[in-house]
Parts: structure tokens; sequence; C-alpha cells
């Protein structure tokens, strides 16, 4: 999806808009042993069910880990879920290629009847582009060898994941990381998305041991068309407190057993819609 020329642009173009990222010591991920990184309580909660702010009172939080409430299965998850996988398999075909010459072709066992052509369309059209790139790197003379063309083409490690203990968090799993940035690919509404990149660029942080200044936002519509939109996000002080704060609120919601009640408005969307606004849901 994002090249190598792509993804180090947008970068410049962050740095040269932004200027330097600054980042206090005391909120990189390998803080995590005193505060505020250091989490108030250890409760394995996933990322994604806070970070993003989708449940505008986090009552999401108290059924799914309070009172162990299924959340319903819904098409707009679904849809997205089918579309992230058939991306993440592109990619990882278009590998295959590149160092072996396997031929390139999605799968669509599992996905949904109505999802189908928006899943394929995706998938050819990640193709293409990687396919493109990858022979111009060779044409232009810009690699040495597989590897490299493989690189200049899909420079991005999909599906990342790291152990997201030291901040309270279960695993987590960035879609990507590619030249020092976390790679978020988002198909529906996007909100907090800064503040959802610096929990990825914490976690890592606290594994690896490496800075992750940056997150890219890739917002994808799959329609008549592809169509995408990609912005790197600085990741300062203002992101990094604010992943917090939605964090230790999480926490205290989940370890204190607090109903924080349903907001009155939701998205229909939200897997737990169905019980928060039952008289809304038929």
């Amino acid at each position: 999806m994002l090249t190598l020329l792509e993804i180090a642009r947008l970068l410049k173009r962050a740095r040269v808009t932004t200027g330097p990222v600054e980042v206090s010591p005391d909120l990189r991920g390998w803080a995590y042993d005193r505060p505020p990184v250091k989490p108030p309580a250890y409760l394995g909660l996933a990322l994604s069910d806070f970070a993003y702010g989708y449940c505008p009172t986090g009552r999401n939080l108290y059924l799914k880990y309070v009172t162990g409430e299924r959340p319903a299965a819904n098409k707009t998850l679904a849809e997205g879920q089918a579309l992230h996988a058939a991306l993440f398999k592109a990619v990882e075909d278009f590998k295959k290629y590149a160092y072996a010459g396997a031929p390139m072709s999605p799968s669509l066992e599992g996905v949904p009847e109505d999802v189908r052509p928006k899943a394929e369309a995706l998938y050819k059209y990640v193709a293409s582009r990687l396919l493109g790139e990858h022979s111009y790197a060779h044409a232009a003379r810009l690699a040495r060898g597989r590897d490299a063309a493989a690189f200049y083409a899909a420079p991005i490690a999909t599906q990342v994941v790291v152990d997201g203990a030291p901040l309270g968090l279960g695993y987590v799993v960035a879609d990507g990381v590619a030249l020092g940035a976390v790679v978020e690919f988002k198909f529906g509404p996007s909100q907090n998305v800064e503040a959802a990149l610096a929990g990825y660029a914490m976690a890592i942080e606290a594994e690896w041991g490496v800075p992750i200044d940056y997150g890219i936002h890739v917002q994808i519509s799959v329609n008549a068309a592809v169509e995408y939109r990609a912005v790197a996000h600085p990741l300062g002080d203002a992101a990094r407190a604010k992943f917090l704060e939605a964090r230790d609120e999480a926490i205290d919601i989940v370890a204190s057993g607090r109903d924080p009640g349903a907001a009155p408005e939701c998205p229909r969307t939200c897997p737990f819609f169905h019980i928060c606004h039952a008289d809304r849901s038929r």
C-alpha cells in the first residue's frame, strides 16, 4: 500500500511542518516502571477497547471486562476485519512473489458474500501497486538484489505483536511498522487517532527500547474504486498524555467495577449497542 518513497515523504513532510518531535523522557514507553507510564493496575486490557474513544463513556469496558457480556457481531466490524485481512494478505503474497516468484491470488475463503467484491478489489489494488513499484525498482536499478527490491516496494512489516503488559495492556498488535514509525490502516470512522498511535508507539518502545516518534494513519475507502489518504502524526507529549489519560480511565472503570452508564448517542456499529440501547436496537 505505502511504498518506501511515500513513507519517507510523509515523514519528511511531518518534520518540516511541525519541527522536531519533543518527547519527555518520562513519557517514553520504556519508562514503564514509574509514573505516569506505569499503570495503576495490570489488567491486560485491549488497547483498541479504549484508545480510539469509540464509546463516549467507556461503558464497553464495563460490559466486556466486568459483567462479561459478549459483543454482538455486525456487518461493519465484519467488513473491516475482512478488508484488513485482504490488505495483509496482499502484502504477504507480494513478498512471496518478490523472494520466490510465487503467484499472487486473493483468498476469499471465509469472507462474507457481500464483502467479497470489496476484499477482492482491495487485494488487486494493493497487489498492482506493489508489483508496479517492484518493477520500477528493478528498471531504475534502485535495487541490487531481491531483498532491496522487496523493501523498496513494501517496507512495512505488518501485524507486529508486542507484549503490552508493561503498560497494563494485553498483547498489542500494530497494523504495521515502517522506517521507525507505527502504521494503522482504518476503513471506517476514525477518532482520537493520535492518542491511539501513541499507545502503539509506547508499547513498542517498552518492548524494543527504541524510540517511535511518528505514527502514520492510512484512511482507506473501498467503493467503486480504492482510494486512500495517509497522514504522518508526530507522537509528542500531548498525544502520549492523552493516551495515558484514556488508559488510566479505562483501568479505573474495570478495577472499580464502576458502570459509567450508556451515552445518549452511540454509534450503531458498537458491538454492545444492543445492550445499552435495547429499545432502539430492533
